[in-house]
């Protein structure tokens, strides 16, 4: 006579943790913030800009190569750009423009949109941690470069909202 384990012919007498859900894992800690509109973690793209526009001096098809901004990116910059006072480096005809994007799991569905600077202070409230990167772009000659990224946000980490059923993809 074979023995059984005990409870394993017996139906609903072991738990079974494969039914549970895993606790949420947060993407980011809680962090204190007293202001969350002052951007944080900041990390500027200058020297990578200036070693560049160095090796673009000295190399011709480096040149063509570094002004090859993606149609869709001219396109925001035409749109949704805010216009700066510095010139483009390689034409020096046009003036850059600052296109802002946002990335965040709190933004949920809306991560990897457009934003305005005048948005971001409204944003830093409403949300617990997102990262912005500014792009600059010269509309003439398709130059464009990381400029800056940083974190705005409260550091609250928040559900991410949902998708509404009318938004198209």
């Amino acid at each position: 006579m074979a023995v059984t384990p005990r409870n394993q012919g017996i139906r609903g007498s072991r738990v079974s943790t494969m039914s549970q859900e895993p606790p949420r894992q947060v993407p980011h800690p809680q962090e204190d913030v007293a202001d969350p509109a002052r951007p944080r973690h900041v990390l500027d793209y200058a020297l990578a800009r200036r070693s560049v526009l160095e090796h673009a001096k000295t190399d011709a098809l480096v040149r063509e190569q570094m002004c090859d901004a993606d149609p869709y990116l001219l396109r925001a910059a035409k749109h949704h750009g805010e216009q700066t006072e510095r010139l483009c480096p390689i034409c020096a005809k046009n003036e850059l423009v600052h296109v802002t994007y946002t990335y965040g799991d709190d933004l949920g569905f809306m991560s990897g949109r457009i934003h305005s600077s005048s948005d971001l202070p409204v944003m830093a409230f409403e949300y617990g941690h997102f990262r912005v990167y500014v792009v600059e772009v010269c509309s003439g000659c398709g130059w464009n470069h990381l400029h800056i990224s940083y974190v705005l946000g409260d550091g609250t980490p928040r559900t991410p909202p949902r998708k509404p059923r009318d938004v198209l993809e």
